[in-house]
């Protein structure tokens, strides 16, 4: 499981075969210890474990999950040292901010229709802007739990990308 956990958390493609050959690479470490890593063997270790088949959905490259990496141990040196600076201030003058966007409208990508239709379409109730486009705020929150400032407001941000990789579906 050791090696299985380690090959998941760097995105390593693993099969039931990749199960086996661990298995029974640690099986050879005791000797005289007699050991198949039968079908049987490897469903009820993928049961015991909640390990399940699933679609690829994604493909990211080494680079992309030693970036990941390298990023978490950023976000821990960051944090380290936040915490041994936050306690010189105080919570007034600790802000952080963050952005959340909306959608105007809310519209399903998938439907039921016939067999073979070259092109389906799907209508939005607003006018089709309203189903585009989005809009974004962002708040200055202080770690006393104050709002700090006005809060910014980004209207009519189009999106693009969240288009492309629905069409894409």
């Amino acid at each position: 499981m050791d090696n299985f956990h380690e090959a998941r958390s760097q995105h390593i493609i693993v099969h039931d075969f990749d199960m086996r050959r661990w298995g029974m690479q640690k099986a050879r470490s005791y000797p005289g210890f007699k050991f198949s890593a039968s079908d049987s063997w490897v469903l009820r270790l993928k049961q015991r474990n909640g390990i399940v088949s699933r679609r690829v959905q994604k493909l990211v490259s080494f680079r992309e999950v030693k970036k990941q990496q390298e990023l978490q141990e950023a976000i821990n040196s960051f944090r380290t040292e936040m915490n041994s600076v936050i306690p010189d201030y105080s919570p007034r003058y600790v802000i952080n901010t963050d952005q959340t966007g909306f959608k105007y409208e809310i519209c399903s990508t998938r439907t039921l229709s016939y067999k073979g239709e070259r092109r389906t379409f799907g209508a939005a109730n607003s006018p089709t802007n309203r189903s585009t486009h989005s809009f974004t705020v962002q708040y200055l929150i202080s770690l006393s739990g104050e709002i700090v400032g006005d809060v910014y407001v980004c209207l009519q941000v189009r999106f693009y990308l969240l288009m492309r990789d629905l069409i894409s579906l």
